[in-house]
């Protein structure tokens, strides 16, 4: 598509157009959706992020099936139709995500990513096939792509339907009037701990409102003091204002008539409102989150320098924050801002080098979406292997190592371009508001941007859900012009050939509809049998095989699901198989879908070695390769290798003939990395 800049009329935006006062109801219901996702534990949950797809993804086809209608019967409409905003970056992570999930022929694997096929042979080679996907769990990787898809839903719902000013004051409104929320309530449950009802044990003695982590709730502040303060600054050009002339007593005597006083009280008291949430911020104790909001505030100081905008701007930013502090140390933030002192986060500093080694490792594709938790084992140094790393407490080097270095550039460019475009439409703004409310929408997304080099809030639903709404209103702020009202928005040139742009709307119906589908399923089986964490789920009677066979109907991609048959049938005395499929099946089905998990190697070398006891060969060998397969997966584990090194051990005396050739002489190599990775295992030692 070819982009020319034009001046678009809401009376000619054939969307605006169509949807006329149902636009309302569709911005007000995504909107809605974005405010309300933070209350919801963040939206880490299943049943939250698959309901805020599947709301958004009915919404987008709503607006599609009215945008198609109309081309269709008005192929005029053609002209004016606005391009969308990164439509080229949606395509490729898109594709990215295709390439993720879905197989490709083995040989293009082994060219683009050979270290994902060495993976996929180890042990027996249950992990290779005829056709592959690129990712090491096609599950993980579909699951992440769904719960990134709401974002770039809301996104373009957004931009699509946003008509007037009123619309983007009220988002601004309610995004701040739910973090305001967030701050109150955060300090009300601050000694309880508790998030409506459920006790929190992970966030201590600090300030998390509704989000789990309290750096997640940081994050979710940073985005709204920035545009709070952007808000103020663009509040704060309105009202009538004294004579300039006047000077000294003069000038104070008629600051004091109530004409001039009482706008200037309700403006300033915005003002305190931020200060509120800048201090709920600090109790956090959030380095990251307070890092980030200095960042964003100097984004905004130095666009506020380069513009030579209205003078004062940047000495307030300094004025705000120095108040901030000292009413946040009046209030006790002492303790929280001490954290700064403790910088010696072992943990968080080898996840950041892990996922440097896995981005060695598949540089150009990564290792698929939502894999580093079970990959990082083979990096997951021996004083943290007991820890359970879920994320690399970056979301910026978990892209590099998930997507690898097509993602990153896709991602990180996009960014980029988006914003240095934002900047260049905010420097030739001359309308006051625009220009100080689209400052703070800048820093917005500037510490939004820069948190997520230390911390993982991209990971949080709600958090991105915020970040992308905000994206698509600073877009439209930054386009619309008064006293029109219209938007100057790029236009796809496409007037001569509207039906192609009714075949690229069905495209995107299509896909939306697709997805939609793909998350109800999907949901259907989280909801039959759980497999995704859910911290607030409440217990519930043991479940059997029998919901997880049911789950695998609607979800078969889920290895977890295969797994735990297997476990069941495990424990069924003197049984091997039964109504559920066989055992040994079925840990290949896992080991398929998921080759790089450590712990299905070994369920399944634990069932080989009990079935070499009565028939050796071909038990035996199977069991020794996946036990050796586990190893390489997690080197940090002296557990895997005392299991190894006494298989070893027991095969040398007994059976040397069936042990492989690569593992051949190797007993006492892993009986001593079991020592010394655990010296408490040596009591577990064979004798000799």
């Amino acid at each position: 598509m070819r982009s020319e800049s034009t001046a678009i009329s809401r009376a000619l935006n054939p969307v605006s157009r169509v949807l006329a006062s149902g636009s309302w109801l569709i911005w007000g219901s995504a909107t809605v959706l974005a405010a309300l996702a933070p209350l919801a534990y963040g939206a880490v949950h299943p049943w939250a992020y698959y309901t805020l797809g599947i709301s958004l993804g009915l919404l987008s086809a709503f607006v599609l099936l009215q945008g198609i209608y109309t081309l269709w019967t008005t192929p005029y409409a053609a002209l004016n139709w606005p391009r969308p905003p990164l439509w080229w970056a949606a395509l490729g992570m898109a594709g990215l995500v295709v390439l993720h999930v879905y197989p490709w022929p083995a040989e293009v694997l082994q060219y683009f990513s050979p270290t994902a096929l060495r993976l996929r042979s180890l042990g027996n080679g249950y992990g290779l096939a005829d056709a592959l996907p690129f990712s090491l769990n096609p599950y993980a990787s579909g699951l992440e792509a769904l719960k990134l898809w709401p974002a770039a839903t809301i996104f373009y719902l957004l931009v699509y339907t946003g008509r007037s000013r009123t619309q983007l004051r009220l988002f601004f409104w309610l995004i701040l009037g739910v973090a305001l929320f967030e701050a109150l309530y955060g300090f009300g449950q601050l000694r309880q701990n508790t998030i409506w009802g459920w006790r929190n044990p992970y966030t201590g003695f600090r300030l998390c409102g509704t989000f789990i982590n309290s750096d997640h709730l940081a994050a979710y502040l940073t985005l709204a003091v920035l545009l709070g303060f952007g808000q103020f600054l663009a509040q704060r050009q309105e009202g009538p204002r004294p004579p300039e002339n006047l000077r000294g007593w003069a000038r104070v005597q008629r600051w004091s008539r109530s004409e001039y006083l009482e706008p200037w009280l309700q403006r300033h008291a915005w003002l305190f409102v931020v200060l509120i949430l800048t201090t709920a911020l600090i109790f956090t104790g959030s380095r990251g989150g307070m890092i980030s909001l200095l960042i964003g505030f100097g984004i905004m100081g130095l666009l506020h320098q380069s513009r030579q905008a209205v003078r004062g701007h940047f000495y307030l930013i300094g004025f705000f924050l120095a108040a901030a502090l000292i009413y946040s140390l009046f209030l006790g933030s002492l303790p929280y801002l001490a954290r700064f002192q403790d910088l010696t986060d072992k943990g968080r500093y080898a996840a950041y080098q892990g996922a440097l080694a896995l981005w060695r490792d598949f540089p150009l594709l990564g290792s698929g979406l939502g894999t580093f938790g079970e990959v990082f084992y083979r990096y997951q140094p021996v004083e943290l292997k007991e820890a359970r790393f879920l994320d690399a407490h970056s979301d910026w080097l978990q892209l590099l190592a998930e997507g690898g270095t097509v993602g990153f550039i896709l991602v990180g460019g996009a960014w980029l371009v988006f914003y240095l475009r934002m900047v260049r439409k905010w420097r030739q703004r001359r309308d006051q508001y625009v220009r100080s409310l689209g400052l703070g929408g800048l820093g917005a997304l500037a510490g939004g941007a820069f948190h997520g080099l230390g911390e993982f809030p991209f990971h949080i639903t709600a958090f991105t859900l915020t970040y992308a709404a905000l994206a698509a209103v600073i877009y439209l702020l930054l386009q619309q012009h008064q006293p029109l009202g219209y938007f100057s928005y790029p236009r796809a040139a496409l007037a001569r050939r509207p039906k192609v742009l009714v075949i690229l709307l069905l495209a995107v119906l299509l896909c939306q509809s697709a997805l939609t589908v793909w998350a109800w399923h999907w949901w259907r089986a989280e909801s039959t049998a759980p497999s995704e964490p859910d911290s607030t789920r409440r217990p519930v009677a043991a479940r059997s095989a029998e919901d997880d066979r049911q789950a695998l109907l609607d979800n078969p991609a889920n290895s977890r699901y295969y797994s735990r048959i297997a476990v069941f049938l495990g424990k069924q005395t003197g049984s091997e198989s039964g109504s559920f499929g066989d055992l040994e099946v079925l840990l290949k089905k896992a080991i398929h879908g998921a080759p790089a998990e450590w712990q299905y190697r070994y369920q399944l070398a634990e069932y080989y070695l009990r079935r070499a006891a009565s028939a050796p060969n071909p038990y035996l060998p199977q069991a020794l390769k996946e036990y050796a397969a586990a190893t390489v997966l997690f080197p940090a584990s002296g557990l895997l290798h005392l299991r190894l090194g006494t298989a070893l051990n027991w095969a040398e005396r007994y059976y040397s003939g069936l042990i492989p050739a690569e593992l051949q002489d190797r007993a006492a190599y892993h009986l001593d990395q079991a020592v010394g990775l655990e010296p408490k295992l040596r009591k577990f030692l064979p004798p000799g």
